[in-house]
């Protein structure tokens, strides 16, 4: 599969998104939910989207936008970091635009920042 640019990322999220709204009373299994919507919906080929993320090439890690960037390594450990967006809940409750994660010592670095401002910032280091 390949990785997705931002905006790619942000238009497979919106199909998605209908894909569930559309068919949720046909089914809860959101994959068949996008293939149907990929079936009757998209018009042609080139529309369509792959329903099944693989995890052969990143393991059990989802594509990222940011896959192309040199992620920050982690300073407890020196493993590079992965990013959580979204609101992402410290130990306090308190909530985060995002949080790099260290898979190896288990770290974590919380930000106010979105994606889009990390894309940014790391296209340019």
């Amino acid at each position: 599969m390949k990785k997705l640019s931002y905006d790619e990322f942000q238009k497979r999220i919106s199909e998605v998104n209908r894909a569930s709204l559309i068919f949720k009373p046909l089914t809860n299994n959101i994959s068949e939910a996008f293939e149907l919507y990929q079936q009757v919906l998209a018009e042609d080929e080139a529309e369509k989207m792959a329903v099944f993320v693989t995890t052969k090439e990143f393991g059990n890690r989802s594509v990222s936008p940011i896959d192309d960037l040199e992620r920050p390594k982690c300073p407890e450990c020196g493993t590079e970091l992965y990013l959580r967006v979204g609101m992402v809940l410290d130990s306090n409750g308190e909530a985060w635009n995002s949080a790099w994660v260290c898979d190896n010592c288990k770290a974590e670095y919380y930000s106010k920042k979105t994606l889009r401002e990390w894309i940014e910032e790391l296209k340019h280091v």
